[in-house]
């Protein structure tokens, strides 16, 4: 019915939706308008790239895979390949993606697509100014005992792992 902006950040916006439902009652809604993200799975020989960065919202550092939100219009796959760059390091001859998924359709309209990238070479870019990254590398194994010992508890990072096992 009607859709209008009520906050605009750099990295997300917030939509308030009036709608009607089934039932015909009328909903007013906000929820997070996002670009869209990436996550990478880098392989170098039997170990995974992980980074371990500060999130300010828990107020704890995390260990993840690289991830990162796209740029407005930016094609998913060059967005993969910067956030690669600028959190570890490298770079990859390809990367595939192995699917799109909703990170919280109930309040976001924000779709992760997850990469693997292989035949990865180094190939730094400057960290965003907010990134504070230290890079780590685990086989898949050790990655699962981690989380198993709640280490690893980004839901982006424990589902991709777990596609990533299924296809392998």
């Amino acid at each position: 019915m009607e859709s209008k902006l009520v906050y605009i950040a750099e990295s997300l916006q917030i939509r308030r939706d009036t709608y009607e439902m089934s039932n015909k009652s009328i909903i007013n809604k906000d929820f997070v308008d996002h670009p869209g993200s990436v996550l990478i799975i880098g392989l170098r020989g039997k170990k995974i790239l992980f980074v371990r960065q500060w999130r300010q919202p828990i107020k704890s550092s995390t260990l993840e895979l690289p991830c990162g939100t796209l740029h407005r219009s930016e094609i998913s796959v060059e967005g993969a390949d910067r956030e690669f760059r600028e959190e570890t390091g490298y770079s990859a001859e390809e990367y595939k993606s192995i699917g799109r998924f909703y990170v919280a359709p109930g309040y976001s309209n924000e779709i992760t697509e997850y990469f693997l990238a292989s035949n990865i070479f180094e190939s730094p870019l400057d960290q965003d100014e907010d990134e504070d990254i230290s890079l780590e590398e685990y086989s898949l194994d050790e990655a699962f005992k981690l989380i198993k010992n709640n280490k690893i508890i980004d839901q982006g990072t424990i589902t991709a792992l777990n596609i990533y096992k299924s296809i392998i």
